[in-house]
């Protein structure tokens, strides 16, 4: 297998919604394209990066593509087996690199390990959910099966201040109505009153509030006791999403300690390093509370099955984890895997709305289709910005 060419372009996200931290308004993200040349023809990746942080393309093109650019063919082969492994793909990737630092550099090899998974499935002509299911392993406990997954809609977001009760309402019927499991709203980035109407009017719309989920965006500070968290608890959600610095693990005991609602966090951690802190001094529960690990953030899969196995030498199950963000990248690590579902946003008109075209959504779950590759190229909202890369 030999690389052929790597070509990153940053574009802007176009996105005027906030939530109780920060305004996506200026917000940037990497496109990136692989090409690749082995026994079978060429292929092309294509890699995105994930929501709520920033582009890569300083990183890529100073580091990591000269790195792999600059790589032997035989760098990428598993001498025991004799055949492409994407661990030494990634080892190439990581080479001088020191342990710790994972802010931008982690998002940086995410991207572009993205881009490399979805030419390396589209030269053995399979949809990425199902070469995972082939090599890493899918669940083996009974539930849904590869090819499918749980799938809910987040929404909610604040819109220069004026998202009020019947906006929230009218997302959360639309979000049902397009066949989604449950759906998740913003909260802290108002008033407590004004918060309080729009999870109300999510809960009358969906009709039970276990059906309604709220992400915080850590707006409770390092306070786990903070008295407007109390009053979500009384709503008895799905659970209450980084309420707290997600650093901040004696913050995020007391605040598990403090509610009845389970928690939902992890997005915001990158490495297996701290994946190890956050389960061992994190207050968490298996099976009860939810991991958001964003797969695309922190180093891509192969740091991403890292995190799994620890978790699950812990106790904790694959379907403990739904991964941040609605990107093509997790719906097919979801599905190949068996992880607990899938994360869109259900409603707004962005690169990470809804799925790609050639997927079905149906009673609450994803079904994928055998298209080779991750689907960018079947999902317009996403591919436009790949336009004039693919020449």
């Amino acid at each position: 297998m030999k690389i052929v060419s790597i070509h990153e372009r940053t574009v802007p996200l176009e996105s005027e919604t906030s939530n109780a931290a920060i305004s996506f308004s200026t917000m940037t993200a990497s496109a990136v394209v692989v090409e690749i040349e082995t026994a079978k023809g060429r292929f092309k990746g294509l890699g995105f990066s994930s929501y709520g942080r920033y582009g890569h393309g300083g990183l890529l093109n100073e580091r990591f593509i000269p790195r792999l650019l600059n790589a032997q063919p035989e760098d990428f082969i598993d001498q025991a087996e004799g055949n492409f492994s994407m661990l030494n793909f990634w080892d190439v990737l990581m080479q001088n690199e020191k342990e710790g630092g994972h802010g931008e550099r982690s998002g940086a090899v995410g991207v572009i390990e993205t881009a490399m998974w979805d030419a390396w499935a589209k030269s053995e002509d399979l949809p990425l959910w199902a070469l995972l299911a082939r090599d890493v392993g899918h669940a083996d406990d009974g539930g849904v099966a590869a090819g499918e997954t749980v799938i809910y809609g987040s929404g909610g977001h604040y819109r220069n201040d004026a998202v009020d009760a019947q906006d929230i309402a009218d997302e959360a019927r639309k979000c049902f109505d397009d066949g989604y499991a449950w759906f998740k709203i913003k909260v802290g980035g108002v008033s407590p009153v004004l918060d309080n109407k729009r999870i109300e009017a999510a809960i009358r719309v969906a009709g039970a509030s276990q059906l309604i989920a709220v992400d915080a965006n850590c707006s409770f500070g390092n306070n786990g006791l903070n008295v407007y968290l109390k009053q979500i608890d009384e709503f008895s959600l799905r659970w209450i999403e980084e309420p707290v610095n997600p650093l901040d693990y004696e913050a995020l005991t007391a605040t598990v300690k403090s509610i009845q609602t389970p928690v939902a966090t992890g997005e915001n951690i990158f490495a297996v390093a701290d994946v190890v802190n956050l389960l061992r001094y994190g207050g968490l529960t298996p099976g009860r509370d939810t991991l958001q690990m964003d797969i695309v953030l922190s180093y891509g899969i192969t740091e991403f099955l890292r995190m799994l196995s620890f978790a699950e030498s812990g106790g904790w199950s694959r379907r403990d984890f739904i991964p941040h963000a609605g990107h093509q990248l997790a719906l097919h690590v979801s599905s190949g895997l068996g992880l607990g579902g899938h994360e869109t946003a259900s409603v707004l008109d962005t690169p990470f709305s809804g799925v790609s075209d050639d997927t079905k959504i149906e009673d609450g779950y994803a079904y994928l289709s055998d298209k080779p590759g991750i689907g960018i190229e079947y999902k317009p909202s996403l591919y436009k910005y790949f336009d004039g890369m693919l020449n």
